[in-house]
């Protein structure tokens, strides 16, 4: 009697062990940029960022070089009217530690921070920095495993900081992205425009606290929105400097239909 009722309770947990998603990843020993895009579909001056980050494959920086994070920020929301329902003040506050970062007192859009730099002509120096920083070596290394626990991401990092500074310093972010968010403007500077978003940040998590040691191990969790398609999201580890500013490594992990157990 006591094995049927093993068996009929493994039959009875199956399903839901079988449904588990996990997925992982590590860095390699190649330095990931990490561009920060600060913009807003209030903005009119963004549409042409946006057009030409997206555009940066056919020009060869792929998503092997460079990570993007598209940052909404919520102070232009009722001053161009329109209201950006992507926007978060968690973001706008992002915008402004890196500008301190930078000893800038002033923030704007769009505004581009590639691996901790404020750069601001853009279209002239945006993909000199991409190359320059892809050729350094990595600082600081990330795995990361991401489980989909009933609706709840349960997110696992191990990250390796070398030097002492650096793990003096050093903490780590985490972020939520999603691509192909369809987004009518029906007022103010953009009105009549649809934006098709990429990369763009959902969930902003951190600073973590990491050991002076050099190696952590860092666990969290995010509850999944019900208007997140899962398909199109990833999850981002960023490793920074808080001193000086420097992203030390950067990691994407897209969540696609993909399973490793």
């Amino acid at each position: 009697m006591l094995n049927k009722l093993n068996i009929l309770l493994f039959i009875l947990l199956l399903p839901i062990t079988a449904s588990a998603q996990i997925w992982q990843a590590e860095s390699g020993d190649k330095q990931m940029a990490v561009l920060e895009l600060f913009t807003s579909e209030g903005c009119g001056l963004c549409p042409a960022a946006d057009r030409w980050v997206h555009a940066l494959p056919e020009q060869g920086i792929t998503d092997d070089q460079l990570i993007v994070l598209g940052f909404h920020i919520d102070y232009l929301n009722n001053k161009k009217g329109w209201i950006d329902h992507f926007a978060s003040p968690v973001f706008s506050a992002r915008q402004r530690q890196q500008a301190q970062l930078n000893l800038y007192q002033t923030v704007y859009t769009p505004e581009f921070v590639i691996s901790g730099e404020v750069i601001h002509n853009w279209e002239k120096h945006a993909k000199k920095v991409i190359n320059a920083v892809s050729g350094f070596s990595p600082e600081s290394s990330i795995s990361l495993v991401v489980s989909d626990n009933d609706g709840e991401l349960i997110i696992d990092s191990h990250i390796s900081v070398e030097g002492d500074e650096n793990r003096q310093y050093s903490q780590l972010y985490l972020a939520v992205t999603e691509d192909d968010l369809l987004s009518e403007v029906r007022g103010g500077d953009n009105a009549g425009v649809t934006f098709n978003h990429q990369n763009l940040v959902r969930k902003w998590l951190g600073p973590f606290s990491l050991n002076e040691c050099g190696e952590t191990d860092v666990s969290t969790s995010v509850l999944v929105d019900d208007k997140w398609d899962i398909n199109k999201t990833s999850v981002i580890a960023v490793v920074q400097n808080l001193e000086d500013g420097f992203v030390l490594q950067g990691l994407s992990l897209p969540l696609s239909e993909h399973t490793d157990h």
